[in-house]
């Protein structure tokens, strides 16, 4: 893991940092790096170095890079759904000259990350007794349409999904406004001269 760099940090101050974030012993690493026998003055200046803005700015670095390391990026996540969807039985398997297929997986195998299982099993050919046998190789790899299922979606491939709102027996929605707001809207209307044929009028009535 390479350091990450950060100011103002002397060759020992970042020895000492760095030991603490491997170690999580200040007071240890503090007698290690600066050659102090006195474990009470060793503690006394680890405490003081652990409050500098730089020491804890660097520690900060340190655990982010960390995890930053153990995750996998958007990049590999794709490339091992790609492996999935590629893979065929015969990227692990060979056939023999005798034409039996049997495994073969090696450092150079392809798309090792769909294989999900692999089994092989011997078995006596013809009679019970007999003392040829057979081995019997069985490939299970993932699930190929769920791999691409995954990997459309994070390319964001699949079309925006439309829902639609139908009211009763699929006729349009209706929707129910309540008599404050029926009249907000006529006196708009009426202000605005725009009342049409559809303004209730029993709301044009005195006391309605």
């Amino acid at each position: 893991m390479s350091e990450p760099q950060v100011r103002e940090l002397t060759q020992k101050m970042r020895a000492f940092t760095l030991r603490v974030f491997q170690t999580d012993e200040p007071t240890s690493s503090y007698m290690q790096i600066y050659k102090v026998k006195s474990k009470r003055t060793a503690a006394a200046s680890a405490t003081r170095l652990l409050k500098k803005d730089n020491i804890q700015a660097y520690l900060t670095e340190l655990r982010q890079k960390t995890v930053d390391d153990s995750v996998a990026t958007v990049l590999e996540r794709k490339q091992v759904l790609t492996e999935i969807i590629r893979a065929r039985q015969t990227d692990f398997m060979t056939c023999s000259a005798d034409g039996v297929w049997m495994h073969d997986i090696g450092e150079e195998s392809l798309n090792t990350a769909a294989l999900r299982k692999i089994e092989t099993t011997t078995m006596p050919f013809g009679s019970k007794d007999s003392d040829l046998k057979i081995i019997l190789t069985k490939v299970e790899l993932d699930d190929k349409i769920r791999a691409t299922d995954l990997l459309n979606k994070m390319g964001g491939d699949y079309p925006p999904v439309k829902t639609e709102l139908t009211g009763k027996d699929g006729g349009p929605v209706e929707v129910q406004l309540d008599a404050r707001a029926k009249i907000i809207g006529l006196i708009s209307r009426y202000a605005t001269g725009t009342r049409d044929e559809r303004d209730d009028p029993e709301l044009d009535r005195p006391g309605s």
